[in-house]
């Protein structure tokens, strides 16, 4: 329902035609710059998740996790209200062979880290004059801490747990479930950097590929262009908006509406804002279910291949 109140709506605030226009204008070198970055954002997020379940099953390899992150991918973006999310402790057993608990823990505290990240992305931004983000500035100071009390957190919980376990008659089940879970988070300090750096990599390397295709299409349409750290902090608006758990179908509504606040703060027009929007909303699904439909394919054929 929602999806065809955006369709009814392009069409008539900006019309298709335009969109369509502005996706023809961008030179291919800046769409094939965009795919770049894309596919590097998409390579370190794989690698995030090869490192997390590493630790817990040294057995997992790259080639299967990257699999499973991207049918993941697809599915918590496509999925309303994130309900995708579910998948990934499923996949990560019957591809990878890992506990599905501790693959929660993993989420958990990849979603932990990426907040960190985005917050002190969103600091950075704002420190270059990126003021549609400056009403998120004490919350993305707070939020810059949250890994180190996910941390602390994890051994303090352990601990009762084991104190908790050896006053009790055996080892009870809630105990040993929840070391599962925590097992899928970094305990050692040079794996939570290790993984910080790759999130802070994954994120630079898709917001650079935004802001590019954003400045070449409005070179395309002749307006004004503003540099490339402000329109990634656009960038960063839509994507915090599409990636809201709403009842939408691939977040479509949120994403277009924060690129359209984030370029109206660059004093873009809203009708080419709203086109450039679902021109490069449109470019980050096609890839995203693209790559989450061959990556389900292969797995598919790898898991009959090894059950004959």
């Amino acid at each position: 329902m929602l999806l065809a109140a955006v369709a009814w709506g392009v069409q008539r605030f900006v019309g298709w035609d335009t969109v369509a226009a502005t996706a023809t204008q961008i030179p291919s070198a800046d769409w094939l710059a965009f795919t770049a970055f894309l596919l590097l954002s998409y390579l370190a997020r794989a690698l995030r998740l090869w490192r997390l379940l590493h630790d817990v099953e040294p057995r997992t390899r790259m080639t299967r996790a990257t699999l499973v992150f991207l049918v993941h991918n697809a599915l918590s973006s496509f999925m309303p209200a994130r309900l995708g999310e579910a998948t990934m402790p499923l996949l990560a057993r019957r591809w990878l062979g890992v506990d599905w608990a501790a693959t929660i823990g993993a989420l958990a505290w990849w979603r932990t880290s990426d907040l960190a990240v985005l917050a002190a992305v969103a600091l950075a931004l704002i420190a270059t004059g990126a003021t549609v983000l400056a009403p998120l500035y004490a919350l993305a100071l707070a939020a810059c801490a949250v890994p180190v009390i996910v941390v602390l957190l994890r051994g303090a919980v352990l601990r009762f747990v084991d104190a908790q376990a050896r006053r009790a008659a055996g080892d009870p089940a809630w105990a040993r479930l929840t070391r599962r879970v925590l097992a899928g988070m970094p305990a050692r300090l040079r794996a939570v950097l290790a993984d910080l750096a790759l999130a802070v990599l994954s994120w630079t390397t898709k917001l650079a590929g935004f802001a590019i295709l954003m400045q070449a299409a409005l070179r395309a349409i002749g307006d004004n262009v503003p540099p490339l750290p402000l329109l990634a902090a656009a960038g960063l608006a839509g994507d915090a908006g599409g990636a809201l758990p709403l009842p939408t179908l691939g977040g479509v509504g949120p994403f277009e509406a924060g690129i359209v606040l984030g370029l109206g703060a660059l004093g873009i027009d809203p009708r080419p804002a709203l086109a450039i929007g679902v021109t490069l909303h449109g470019a980050l699904l096609l890839s995203i279910a693209a790559s989450g439909l061959a990556a389900l394919a292969i797995g598919v054929w790898l898991t009959r291949r090894s059950h004959r």
